[in-house]
């Protein structure tokens, strides 16, 4: 996209080093989507108890760092090549519904530019519009799915008291609360399933296998991660189901970025693939 396009009005364009005016207002926007649904978390955190609220939240998980990082480079790069354009009115669109304090709001408001964008734009630019409309979608997902969140909770809680009544036959189910003869027990949550990391690994792996302009096959290296992540997974419940100690370290900080970044490398290489 030069810096000489009409499409928007002169006072919305914003300089951007390379790639002109207009491409530097539709990342902007893109970004700033991104930025709204985490700082709302953070927002209602610090107005609930301070600062000390913050050490408790969920943070952004390694995968959909990576997912992020991928569409950022990606529209960069088609930005650079002249790919990245935009609808003036999604750009309108966007900042309007950004003005709204909400992060539902904010999750849309990503989802339409990101799609308006991968619309009028080609190449890398194209899939990095979808890695952004994506990241939006699965928060939306997320917040509005929360019926079927449940079921596959309850699913993953059943297979996993499964294989480890392979091991300890006294394991108790109920619900999704899995218990040791012991008394050690944990939930799974929501945070717990692979419905947690597996779709922002999943939208990573097509952006990055897209974005390079060559049509390389998809199906193989996504039923490969979902199954290897799905394993992954599996396999930390029935480590964090064993024992308290198993589950404090498991659970904890050298355990959960561990576990991160063991399933940023096996995305890593099913993307290389």
């Amino acid at each position: 996209m030069s810096a000489t396009s009409r499409s928007l009005p002169r006072w919305l364009r914003i300089p951007a080093p390379g790639f002109g005016r207009e491409a530097g207002l539709t990342l902007t926007l893109l970004l700033a989507g991104w930025l709204s649904l985490q700082l709302g978390p953070l927002v209602l955190a610090l107005r609930e108890t301070g600062p000390a609220a913050l050490l408790q939240m969920n943070g952004l998980g390694p995968l959909d760092l990576l997912a992020l990082w991928a569409s950022l480079e990606a529209l960069w790069r088609g930005a650079r090549a002249g790919e990245l354009q935009a609808p003036s009115w999604a750009g309108a669109l966007c900042a309007g519904l950004l003005l709204l304090p909400s992060t539902l709001v904010a999750a849309l408001a990503l989802v339409l530019m990101g799609a308006a964008v991968a619309w009028r734009s080609r190449g890398a630019a194209r899939w990095g519009a979808i890695g952004m409309a994506g990241l939006g979608a699965i928060h939306l997902g997320g917040a509005l799915g929360q019926e079927a969140l449940s079921g596959l909770t309850h699913a993953e809680a059943w297979v996993t008291h499964a294989l480890l009544t392979w091991f300890e036959p006294g394991v108790s189910l109920a619900g999704t609360v899995l218990r040791m003869p012991d008394g050690h027990g944990i939930a799974v949550l929501a945070g717990c399933s692979i419905a947690h990391f597996l779709p922002p690994a999943l939208l990573a792996l097509v952006v990055m296998r897209r974005a390079e302009g060559r049509a390389r096959p998809l199906l193989g290296p996504i039923l490969a991660l979902t199954l290897i992540l799905l394993a992954l997974n599996l396999l930390r419940l029935m480590l964090l189901a064993w024992s308290p100690l198993a589950y404090g370290w498991g659970h904890g900080v050298l355990g959960t970025n561990l576990f991160g970044l063991l399933c940023v490398a096996v995305l890593q290489a099913t993307a290389d693939a």
